[in-house]
């Protein structure tokens, strides 16, 4: 042995040819969707069942090492350094190199944290915290797909610490298991409901899932028969009232059953679950369950050996990891450079693509290195460059696209004037606070009169404020937290709603009561996208009729709580209805924004979204709204979109001006556009 040369390695589970045709089930799945969502609505699921494989195969490896007394930190993080590692760093590094060529100063500087969080496997936890508020639509982030990565290895860190803590201390593991898995999927089920984002991305509430294939690796590896104990405690059960027994089980029969119903449920999953689901929660259940079982059928079993084994199958279950990888940065630079969802056409070139490219990287990059010798060489040299593309992705952060030299003034101004920076250009911070987005004033050096409360709708309308003479000479203090409605925050049945993080809207509309130089309270929030019908050619996050009948009921409860209690103040109450949401971006309006278009582009006319459409989708925040003037005739109701839409548009460019600068928020330009129509209605 060289000096060179790495430990000896952790012993591997006897190879399956079905677990590869699995994965490529799964993988299949999971492009499915991204490229044809219409085709294949709950392609997603493709990703559970990743986690269930990645569960019994590492734990496998895990069990076998501890059962046999060879197990190695350093040498479970070298095999998964090599796993991970060489194909992931071949596609960030090209993700970078596209991303200088075609994005726009902001989109990379996304792109570049969106590299650090995939390079320290904490993609999950950056998409967490975005999702909702200033977020560019999921379709343009091409390392969204991270998430996933993330949240694996988020539990190779701590599963392995808990394995050998319960071998030592002579734990029963299969209960600390059972466990952990009741524990995790009950965060899961419960966050569901209270945050779909936190369920979705969090570790806690995923862990369950990779934690369900390792409870099969240790039924296996200690050849625990499940079934026999199950019929044994149900004959038990029946002796108490009736002779009779189960009969007795054909274990062929028992494999093809398991085998069977395993895919049914996967393929179920697939077809019925969506995204206006309540997902993970329950329904996780369905392809995490068929994947556990497909799995424990073994490969005998009658799908898994004349389908799963099939060659095809196998070989796309081999270049799964980097078919995984590369399928979505492909298709959504597609997106971001026809700036809009790409033709039919060009989402097919896309996926083949992404099959060519990850059978050069498996072929060429992931088997020489995961395969060949392994030495310190090799490890270190793969760990410096994961540290080279994160320091890359910080520069990216923190610096934007160094060519601004080759864009036009004409792309610079266009560019600036959807600059959301600007909407705070004539604002300061405000006095002893720590988190100066979420409280600017106009004048630090006298009281505020007027109060503007609420997220980033309210944030949108800053620009048009600080123009107005009669806000000015009054002065204004905004007070803002990330996608939180300015409504007071509610507790029902035992769960929060309206909550917002460091309790920033109840703390700024119980300081605007109590303040003795606020006279005029402004409320401003993006609630449409929570309430409204399902289906509706919108590019938002989708929800469940459920949610959207239970958000519409709640808001309207805490909006009665939080405008009774403001009017009791006897301070004068304004609140903005919201103004329409786009159903395209407004990068669309302009032929000449973008350094690189795919098949060139020409101007979207008319800029704008059709009236019906904008009614049809708003009508219950509008009945909410209508309900409230009623209930509160002394608070002033500002119809935005008055001033935005005629009988046949809403515009996003109107009389020349882009109005704009997301599908959601107004630009700098826009809110000055804005207010300059509305100056008399606030003059109080």
């Amino acid at each position: 042995m060289t000096p060179d040369t790495v430990t000896k390695p952790l012993p591997h589970p006897k190879y399956r040819p079905d677990i590869d045709g699995l994965r490529a089930v799964a993988v299949l799945a999971v492009i499915c969707f991204h490229a044809f969502p219409q085709v294949l609505q709950g392609g997603f699921i493709g990703v559970d069942v990743f986690f269930i494989i990645s569960g019994f195969l590492i734990s496998s490896i895990l069990l076998r090492s501890l059962k046999k007394g060879i197990f190695s930190f350093k040498e479970f993080y070298i095999r998964r350094i090599l796993r991970i590692f060489p194909a992931l760093i071949v596609v960030l590094s090209v993700c970078y190199c596209i991303g200088w060529l075609v994005l726009l100063p902001e989109e990379f500087q996304q792109l570049g944290k969106h590299m650090i969080g995939g390079a320290g496997s904490v993609s999950n936890l950056f998409f967490w915290k975005e999702a909702g508020y200033f977020d560019n639509s999921a379709a343009t982030k091409p390392l969204l797909h991270l998430w996933s990565l993330g949240v694996e290895e988020q539990f190779y860190i701590v599963w392995p610490c808990l394995l050998l803590l319960a071998w030592k201390r002579n734990i029963n593991a299969l209960t600390m298991v059972a466990c952990i898995i009741a524990g995790s999927f009950a965060v899961n089920v419960y966050t569901v409901h209270t945050d779909a984002v936190q369920s979705f991305y969090s570790p806690v509430a995923r862990f369950w899932e990779l934690l369900l294939g390792g409870l099969l690796a240790y039924i296996q590896l200690h050849k625990i028969h499940v079934e026999q104990r199950v019929r044994q405690s149900i004959n038990s059960l029946l002796s108490k009232f009736t002779p009779r027994r189960l009969p007795a089980l054909n274990p062929i029969m028992l494999q093809h059953s398991l085998s069977i119903l395993g895919v049914s449920l996967i393929v179920f999953a697939a077809i019925f679950a969506d995204k206006k689901k309540l997902f993970p929660g329950w329904w996780a259940l369905l392809p995490t369950l068929g994947a556990y079982l497909v799995i424990s059928a073994g490969p005998l079993s009658v799908l898994n050996r004349r389908i799963l084994s099939a060659r095809p199958l196998v070989w796309i279950g081999l270049i799964s990891y980097p078919l995984y990888l590369w399928h979505w940065p492909l298709l959504s630079f597609a997106t971001i450079m026809e700036v809009k969802t790409p033709s039919p056409g060009i989402r097919v070139t896309a996926v083949a693509l992404a099959f060519v490219l990850a059978w050069l990287t498996y072929q060429f990059v992931e088997r020489p290195i995961r395969f060949g010798q392994r030495s310190k060489t090799r490890i270190s040299v793969l760990m410096l460059l994961m540290v080279l593309l994160a320091a890359l992705g910080g520069s990216a952060y923190v610096k934007g696209n160094v060519r601004s030299s080759t864009l036009t003034k004409e792309m610079l101004d266009q560019i600036k004037k959807l600059g959301f920076g600007l909407h705070f250009a004539k604002w300061s911070p405000c006095p002893n606070e720590v988190n100066t987005w979420n409280c600017k004033i106009l004048n630090p050096h006298k009281p505020a009169e007027i109060a503007l409360i609420g997220d980033s709708h309210s944030v949108h309308l800053a620009s048009g404020l600080a123009e107005l003479d009669t806000i000015v000479s009054r002065n204004i203090i905004s007070r803002n937290g990330n996608g939180c409605m300015p409504v007071f925050e509610l507790e029902l049945a035992g769960k929060r709603y309206y909550s917002c993080e460091d309790n920033a809207i109840n703390k700024a509309l119980e300081e605007a009561i109590k303040s003795e130089s606020i006279k005029v309270i402004m409320l401003s929030g993006y609630a449409v996208w929570k309430i409204r019908p399902i289906n509706d050619e919108l590019q938002l996050e989708e929800i469940s009729d459920e949610q959207v009948k239970e958000n519409a009921a709640i808001l309207e409860k805490a909006l009665d709580i939080t405008l009774t209690r403001l009017v009791a103040s006897g301070k004068k109450i304004v609140f903005f209805v919201d103004t329409p949401v786009l159903d395209f971006e407004p990068t669309e309006c302009s032929s000449n924004i973008r350094p690189l278009y795919l098949m060139g582009h020409t101007s979207k006319d008319p800029c704008a979204l059709p009236r019906p459409l904008f009614e049809k989708r708003n009508a219950e925040y509008h009945r909410i709204m209508s309900s409230a003037q009623k209930a509160f005739p002394t608070v002033k109701f500002i119809n935005l979109y008055d001033y935005l839409c005629d009988q046949e548009f809403c515009y996003a460019l109107k009389d020349g001006v882009l109005l704009y600068r997301d599908h959601s928020h107004l630009s700098a330009d826009g809110s000055r556009y804005l207010f300059g129509k509305l100056a008399d209605e606030l003059k109080l």
